[in-house]
């Protein structure tokens, strides 16, 4: 059978599907103290303390913490840097007509009954408010860097929509709960919950058959459930009790019945049938997708070794410096015998030199007395190995140095066509990424109007406009002088100007601005209605070049 069989569930059924997602998340937000063997040895050992704050271990020979300089945290940031911050206005290609708004204003003032508040609701463009409403009720504007954070972290991300009692809406979710049918007809989302004090899966199927596509909800009881998974497990989940789990429990699963599953998951019915879908509404994002690879890779797949090689050296390198890079004073043994018999007749201890001893005493037979022993902290180490090893995993991910400072030789500001080329493969890659989320965001806007067509025909199914602003950062100044060029030059409208120029305006506020633009450049007064608008002969007092009148069509 195509779709799976769900009997168990284990950290082992995510990982035939989904690999070692966990350890690239913990390596993303730094947590190379549990991950990597050498650095687990040292702690063991006491020569370094894993972290500063919430530390396992006090080091017993030496005060040094695990230092961690994380490039891979660094890695899938940039990316989702340039992207979100060039993900501008979403909005319909497809305008209502004036009959499909009075419509939908009449259905609203039919279920208002205060006055002011049909008044409030007018709707002066049915699809783009759907659209809008949409994205309001997804919170899309603070999800686009997360969005892609994870989708390079996970090397995937799933999409999907709702219609429910929190309205029409796009919700993203990390990769391992994505499990995809062999036939490519459908696929399972699974969610690991606890309901009251049992622990259950939740299993959400979408699969194309008999001419639609069939939506079910099923559930699972987790059994054999040991102490140890229970215990790891507890903290593991939000408050609505769905897993927002760093592993999964293990157990056997046991099916429950229909009507329990009803009442335990708060539904009124498991199974929803959408004729004439012919393809799930669940949108899976892969990154950097191959044959050997459907599902995706981490972005930061293969640079484990050089991160823990980082990590190391720059450890080693403190751990030299703790303890040979503070001053100490050399003295002859002559010196310090006669101080140590003073610390023995002063106080009965040897050891408890007092250091104004130092100020009165004799040369030895090489004139020296006291000396200041220090190592040279600028021979200490491979630091110039660190940054060899930081270039081959930027080189490798596709990152700009110039992205992160690390290695710039210089501060003199540059323009910004030179910062643009040292950004050049970071800026190649974001804009691959971006092209490809703002197809996923188009496939989970169209599944989103499919819904809410079902609901009301004068809904249209479309893929709206995503537009897209500069990745690279320009002054303000700079904006304008383009906008206007290209306004002037005949390559873009008056509306598009406005809103380059005020790109976080309001719509009512951009379509405002172009009437008053355009109201402007049309003004009349007195002179012009009675003698038309001024122009070059209106100028000249009807007359050409050489001083003679010009002659009107005659009537």
């Amino acid at each position: 059978m195509p779709a799976i069989n769900w009997t168990e569930w284990s950290e082992g059924v995510i990982e035939q599907f989904h690999g070692h997602v966990w350890f690239y998340r913990d390596l993303y937000e730094g947590k190379h103290a549990d991950l990597f063997p050498r650095a687990k040895n040292l702690i063991d050992k006491g020569e370094i303390t894993d972290q500063i704050m919430h530390g396992r271990h006090y080091a017993q020979n030496v005060q040094t913490p695990y230092i961690i300089a994380n490039i891979s945290k660094l890695i899938p940031e940039i990316p989702a840097m340039l992207v979100s911050r060039s993900i501008a206005k979403i909005s319909s290609s497809i305008h209502s007509d004036s009959e499909q708004n009075d419509a939908a204003n009449k259905e609203t003032d039919e279920q208002l009954e205060a006055p002011h508040d049909a008044e409030n609701s007018q709707i002066d463009d049915l699809q783009q408010e759907l659209i809008q409403q949409i994205e309001k009720n997804s919170g899309l504007q603070m999800e686009h860097w997360s969005n892609i954070v994870q989708q390079q972290v996970d090397g995937g991300l799933v999409g999907v929509v709702w219609n429910d009692e929190r309205g029409l809406r796009i919700e993203t979710k990390q990769r391992d709960v994505y499990f995809p049918h062999e036939d490519g007809l459908g696929a399972d989302l699974a969610y690991q919950r606890k309901i009251g004090e049992d622990f259950y899966l939740h299993i959400y199927r979408e699969r194309v058959e008999d001419g639609g596509l069939l939506a079910t909800n099923m559930l699972y009881k987790i059994d054999e459930l040991s102490a140890h998974d229970e215990k790891k497990s507890a903290g593991g989940f939000d408050a609505s009790g769905i897993g927002n789990y760093s592993q999964a429990i293990s157990g056997q699963l046991e099916p429950v019945d229909d009507e329990t599953a009803m009442e335990l998951l708060e539904m009124d019915e498991l199974e929803t049938f959408y004729p004439g879908r012919n393809r799930p509404f669940i949108v899976y994002w892969p990154n950097d997708k191959t044959f050997m690879h459907p599902l995706g890779v981490s972005c930061l797949k293969g640079q484990e070794g050089k991160q823990d090689e980082i990590n190391w050296s720059l450890t080693r390198n403190a751990i030299v410096y703790e303890r040979n890079g503070k001053p100490r004073l050399a003295v002859s043994k002559e010196i310090m015998q006669a101080l140590q018999d003073k610390a023995f007749d002063r106080y009965g201890d040897e050891s408890k030199i007092d250091h104004r001893d130092l100020e009165i005493t004799t040369f030895d037979e090489n004139g020296k007395a006291l000396e200041v022993v220090q190592i040279d902290i600028t021979k200490i180490g491979d630091v110039a190995w660190v940054k060899d090893l930081e270039r081959q995993m930027l080189a490798e991910t596709q990152t700009s140095e110039k992205a992160l400072d690390l290695f710039s030789e210089t501060t003199q500001a540059q323009s910004g066509i030179a910062k643009y080329y040292d950004l050049f493969v970071s800026l190649c890659k974001a804009e691959r990424l971006r092209n490809e989320y703002v197809y996923f965001l188009k496939q989970l806007f169209e599944n989103c109007l499919w819904l809410a067509n079902q609901d009301d025909s004068a809904v249209q199914i479309e893929q709206p406009e995503v537009a897209t602003k500069e990745m690279f950062p320009i002054t303000k100044s700079e904006l304008i002088t383009q906008g206007v060029a290209a306004h002037t030059g005949g390559g873009s409208s008056l509306e598009t100007l406005v809103r380059t120029i005020n790109p976080d305006s309001s719509e009512d506020w951009i379509n405002q601005e172009v009437q008053r633009i355009e109201a402007e450049k049309q003004s009349d007064d007195s002179t012009s209605l009675s003698q038309g608008r001024a122009n070059l002969s209106n100028y000249m007092d009807n007359r050409d070049e050489d001083g003679k009148p010009i002659e009107g069509d005659e009537e």
